[in-house]
């Protein structure tokens, strides 16, 4: 059986997309894996991370644009090594370092991206709460010409989170192997896992194993 079809679903753990970007590589269990490994699999996660609309990647797919998308990728992994460099540090931190080099790399892929402002209508909830109306919005929109402009959409993901982002909550999963990043944006910022399900469940796994373990031993020595 082909790897790819057994291997998970990518995380979105992250509370936001820029760390959804760092954690699209990863080792839930030991052995790293990859969601962007190939073209094809670049453009499913920009779908199914909310960066691109289908419409929008369709013309990439296929053979036609197969050696530029390739080279696109090769950027966009080195991007991703840069900016989980910084995340690191600047987690570590507590803040953003303002005079770290990734801060213009970011900027040299903003400033090749192509984008307009729009106006368009969107709903808009009535003041009442009773009704829905229309309302005028303001729009940025990104074309894509080439593969190249799929990374300044990455790159404006993670400069609108730079920008936000309180870092003194920008995390490391502390399961023992578990590289994923979050966000920690609950209530008490007492966040400790990627998830419950994964690395949580794990460690009271673990916990439940050592307190067997030292009951066991205790029982002995009794």
């Amino acid at each position: 059986m082909n790897a790819k079809n057994t291997r998970p679903s990518p995380s979105f753990v992250g509370e936001d997309t820029a760390l959804d970007f760092l954690n699209s590589v990863a080792a839930p269990k030991a052995s790293v894996i990859d969601w962007l490994e190939t073209g094809a699999d670049l453009l499913d996660w920009l779908v199914l991370a909310g960066l691109c609309t289908e419409s929008e990647v369709a013309q990439f797919r296929g053979d036609i644009n197969a050696a530029d998308l390739a080279r696109t990728l090769d950027d966009i992994h080195a991007f991703r090594d840069d900016l989980r460099d910084f995340v690191s540090l600047a987690a570590d931190a507590n803040e953003v370092p303002i005079s770290h080099p990734m801060l213009e790399r970011i900027n040299e892929v903003l400033a090749t991206g192509r984008q307009h402002l729009q106006i368009g209508l969107s709903p808009a909830q009535a003041t009442d709460g009773s009704a829905t109306t229309e309302a005028l919005c303001l729009s940025t929109l990104h074309q894509f010409r080439t593969p190249e402009d799929l990374l300044a959409r990455i790159a404006a993901a993670a400069a609108k989170f730079i920008c936000e982002a309180d870092f003194r909550y920008v995390r490391n999963c502390q399961g023992p192997t578990c590289t994923l990043y979050f966000h920690d944006v609950s209530k008490n910022h007492k966040r400790r896992w990627c998830s419950m399900e994964v690395c949580g469940n794990r460690a009271k796994a673990a916990a439940h194993r050592e307190t067997k373990s030292a009951a066991r031993s205790k029982a002995a020595k009794d």
